[in-house]
Formats: structure tokens, C-alpha cells, sequence
């Protein structure tokens, strides 16, 4: 492949990284415009490599005495890129982050080994689709009806089993219970409660909590939301 050919692809690939790059980058994600150019362009770096090796031995592959694979150095360019999207990934208590950067980090990666491989249509196309997916359907999928998963911690002032009165509460309310964790403190007479819950976003964050606040006896109410999953 020769040198023009080489900085071409190059140049496309780091203009890929620049499109998935900058949604990224604009919506304060700390996998933005530098990583993905970084990703995108030593991606197809690697594949023009495994493509050069190939045509570089091609005559001692014929003659049977060394056997050259063109994939094998994009496969772990694949690979390697999941230790890279794990790294995205932040898990806190109550909500996962990272989902979207690490997905984004993937497919730069696809993109460099596409432009390495030629495929510039394919991965054109792919971008478009991609960037389809990251700003159209972003606003879209924020007004799509959906349920909210929160984790609450309620405190009462002494160690009885408030367990049934909680499971009442909250499915006459038509709350959903994810799970529900006990702890009691005999010395202190204190018991806490920290309870997965799951509703509709058409009831109001305020209304269930107001509900939750009536439980006799209850003197602290934390309430953390995010994915539970």
C-alpha cells in the first residue's frame, strides 16, 4: 500500500473520530473528541499493518513455509478495545455510567478498521447510523414513558418489623419492590430499611415520597435515584 494511500485512510479515520468524538465531547463525557480520534486512528493503523504483513510474506505463504493471517492483528485491536470500554464504564451506587462512551469507543474502533480495510462507504454509513443513534434518538428516548428505579433508605425510631406496613404502602401506591434489605440495631432500638423501588414517570417523585413519609415512627428518608440493575 503506498504512502499516499496510507495517510488518506488515515486522515479518514481521524475524521470519523472527530464526528463520534464531538457528540461525546458536547455532552461532557470524559470519552470525547481526543479518545475517540486516538481509537479511530490507530485502529486503521493496525489494519493497514495486518494487510501490508500480508502482502510483505506473500511469497513464503505460497511456497507453503509460513502461514500469514490479515485478521489476526484486527481481532486484537477488537479485543483490546473491551479492556478500553470496561475503563468507561463507572458503576456507583444506585446508577451505571459509561454505557454510551464505551458503545462510542467500539464502534471508533469498527470505523479505523474499516477505512484500514477500504470499506469507506460502509463505514460512512455507519456513522451516519451511529450518529443517528446518539442525537436524534437521544431527545427521543428522553420523552419515551418509561419507569424510574430508585433505592430509599428509611430509618425508623425503634427495632419493630415495619416490613408489611412498607410492602403495603408502596403496592397500594403501585410501586414496584426490586428488593428490600433489613438491618436492626437492638442496643440503639433503631431499625433501617433500604428498599429497591420501581414506578411509572407519570407519578411524581414527590407524591410517592409524601406517601412514604407517613409511616409511623419514621425519622429519616434518603432517597437515591439511578439504574438498580
Amino acid at each position: 500500500m503506498n504512502f499516499e494511500v496510507v495517510c488518506i485512510r488515515l486522515l479518514m479515520a481521524a475524521g470519523l473520530g472527530v464526528i463520534i468524538g464531538l457528540e461525546r465531547e458536547r455532552h461532557g463525557r470524559p470519552v470525547g473528541l481526543r479518545t475517540n480520534i486516538v481509537v479511530t486512528v490507530s485502529s486503521c493503523l493496525l489494519m493497514i499493518l495486518s494487510i501490508d504483513l500480508a502482502g510483505l510474506f506473500e511469497g513464503a505463504t505460497a511456497q507453503g513455509t509460513l502461514r500469514i493471517d490479515p485478521g489476526r492483528i484486527a481481532s486484537y485491536a477488537v479485543a483490546g478495545m473491551g479492556f478500553l470500554g470496561a475503563g468507561a464504564i463507572i458503576q456507583g451506587r444506585g446508577r451505571v455510567q459509561g454505557l454510551t462512551s464505551a458503545a462510542s469507543l467500539w464502534v471508533s474502533n469498527a470505523l479505523g478498521l474499516a477505512v484500514g480495510a477500504g470499506f469507506i462507504l460502509p463505514a460512512l454509513a455507519a456513522t451516519v447510523l451511529v450518529m443517528i443513534a446518539l442525537l436524534p434518538l437521544r431527545y427521543l428516548e428522553s420523552h419515551l414513558s418509561r419507569d424510574i428505579e430508585t433505592r430509599i433508605t428509611l430509618e425508623f425510631s425503634n427495632s419493630s418489623d415495619h416490613i408489611h406496613e412498607i410492602v403495603k404502602l408502596l403496592t397500594e401506591h403501585h410501586v414496584r419492590i426490586l428488593y428490600l434489605n433489613y438491618r436492626n440495631d437492638l442496643e440503639r432500638n433503631h431499625s433501617a430499611y433500604d428498599v429497591g423501588i420501581q414506578y411509572h414517570r407519570s407519578q411524581s417523585r414527590d407524591e410517592v415520597q409524601t406517601e412514604i413519609g407517613r409511616l409511623a415512627d419514621l425519622t429519616r428518608l434518603s432517597w437515591s435515584q439511578g439504574y438498580l440493575g
